[in-house]
């Protein structure tokens, strides 16, 4: 339903069928990325998986540090890479010959136990226990693709309403493809995958109240959203003050200040009540809100009289870990996309950011309040990582997929900001053709390096010998993985078609980020 007492932008036929072309293709990649991905390829997958099976088998959640990884786990591991996906055991024959833990911490207790829970009736479900180890793994990576089914329609719908053009939307939905480790994280067995979509969910739900939203509703559902995701994971936590801090902005000139100090209190409430029993348990528990899941067996280093923690070094390290593990850095972060074209894009979208998303437009306070996610998350990041430099001497911990909670309103506040820069119809129009493409030969650049890590030893080739590993590897099969990948390269074709043609046909003029006032409120795919 549009905003109450506004009249939302018409959705065309063909942006609706753009944005299913543009859904139908992001999943089938992220499919392609789960079928092409070695198993336990991904960052801590291992452990998230391991974590999952636990709690199938009654085992319980411990507290951080005191869980160590199934025998299972380490036989599984070993089989990944050296027995064809046929010839694997079943998870009952594994457990048998190899009962009890072994000597090594998960450290995924120190995370709610929410997602894990989730996992653990999928693999009940499918009655994991008498099937290959391996088809537990891709019921759970299959799971989380289709938890990010709704990102790119998510990401279409906060573009369109906050610059008020198709075009841009389209545009923006598309930027997902040029992040290839979103593809990897996004099909892997990995706690992120819910706190992505919820990230994203929250940034439409801000967006609406910041573009003329004000039903109460809006500060009832970010308050559920809110508390789902800091339910799942401690990254889910940033939200919380952009969540506040959207809601005491929108409405400035319109709503009291009583009014949206209510909003805020009403949210807040509802995360208290629903979100903080993890937080509130750790604190009674352990004393801290976050405890160390591998404190345990990790050694702390203190710096010498004359040596200290450099943070010229620190934060070099952690430029060159962020960007690329942001873009594309894959099999537990070995095979990392070009440098170069990681630096170029980082530093391109920094300083269109920079220097164009805040100028005197209808959108500023909306991209300023959008960035206070993306930037709240790398602040604690930095400083989270930096502690644990001074203590341990070991820079850990840069992973630029937790920036993914606030992957939409980046592409929101990249958006503002190349509209302010290209401010001709003619040039906007040319822009646009040139990202449709180079979004998606990005996200082909980095498939590509993938497989190269994962079966060419890295070489630029492909040959019979890694397409063979390929196919012995997947668990799909030969047909299986043919099929994936031909459905793939159908629904990109697709989704390229409909873009070209959505992009092609225009524009709607930028009056305001607010909603003319309309009498007769207007049903649409925005709302």
């Amino acid at each position: 339903m549009a905003t109450e007492g506004t009249a939302a932008l018409p959705v065309s036929r063909g942006e609706r069928r753009t944005v299913v072309a543009l859904t139908a293709a992001f999943a089938l990649l992220l499919t392609l990325w789960a079928f092409l991905t070695p198993m336990f390829a991904a960052p801590d997958e291992a452990a998230h998986f391991d974590a999952a099976e636990q709690l199938a088998l009654g085992k319980g959640w411990p507290a951080p540090g005191d869980m160590d990884l199934l025998a299972t786990t380490y036989v599984e591991q070993g089989q990944s890479t050296t027995v064809a996906a046929a010839n694997r055991d079943t998870v009952a024959q594994l457990t048998a010959e190899n009962p009890g833990n072994h000597d090594f911490v998960n450290q995924m207790t120190q995370h709610p136990p929410t997602y894990y829970g989730v996992g653990a009736l999928v693999l009940k479900g499918i009655g994991f226990f008498h099937l290959r180890w391996d088809v537990g793994v891709m019921a759970l990576r299959l799971m989380d693709v289709v938890l990010l089914l709704p990102l790119p329609a998510l990401t279409w719908a906060t573009v369109r309403r906050v610059t008020r053009s198709p075009r841009t939307a389209v545009v923006g939905a598309l930027a997902l493809f040029a992040v290839p480790q979103l593809a990897q994280i996004g099909s892997s067995v990995t706690n992120d995958a819910p706190v992505i979509l919820l990230g994203a969910v929250i940034s439409w739900l801000a967006a609406r109240a910041l573009t003329g939203d004000h039903r109460w509703r809006i500060a009832v559902w970010l308050g559920v959203a809110v508390a789902a995701v800091c339910s799942v994971k401690g990254t889910g936590l940033p939200t919380v003050p952009f969540v506040a801090v959207a809601l005491l902005v929108a409405g400035h000139g319109t709503l009291s200040w009583g009014a949206r100090i209510g909003r805020t209190a009403v949210a807040g409430a509802i995360v208290a009540a629903l979100g903080s029993w993890w937080w509130i348990r750790n604190l009674v528990l352990f004393g801290t809100l976050q405890p160390d899941g591998v404190s345990s067996v990790r050694q702390d280093k203190p710096w010498g009289r004359e040596t200290s923690a450099n943070f010229g070094e620190f934060m070099n390290v952690e430029w060159d870990r962020l960007t690329s593990s942001f873009w594309g850095q894959f099999g537990a972060l070995r095979y990392p996309m070009s440098q170069i074209l990681t630096d170029s894009l980082t530093v391109v979208a920094l300083a269109v950011i920079v220097g164009w998303a805040f100028r005197r437009t209808a959108n500023r306070t909306t991209a300023i309040v959008m960035l206070v996610l993306p930037a709240i998350t790398l602040v604690i990041q930095l400083q989270n990582n930096f502690a644990s430099y001074d203590d341990t001497q070991l820079i850990a911990g840069a992973q630029g997929r937790y920036l993914f909670i606030g992957l939409v309103p980046l592409v929101v506040v990249s958006a503002v900001a190349w509209r302010n820069l290209v401010t001709s119809a003619p040039e906007r129009a040319r822009l646009a053709r040139i990202l449709t493409w180079t979004f998606p030969i990005v996200g082909l650049y980095g498939l590509t390096v993938a497989y190269r890590g994962f079966y060419e030893n890295t070489h630029l080739q492909v040959t019979v010998a890694g397409l063979g590993r390929l196919v012995n590897l997947t668990s799909a099969g030969r047909s299986g993985f043919a099929v994936v990948l031909l459905l793939a390269v159908a629904a990109g074709v697709w989704a390229l078609v409909e873009a070209r043609r959505t992009t092609a046909s225009g524009s709607a003029p930028l009056h305001s980020s607010i909603d003319p006032p309309s009498p007769t409120p207007k049903r649409n795919l925005t709302s």
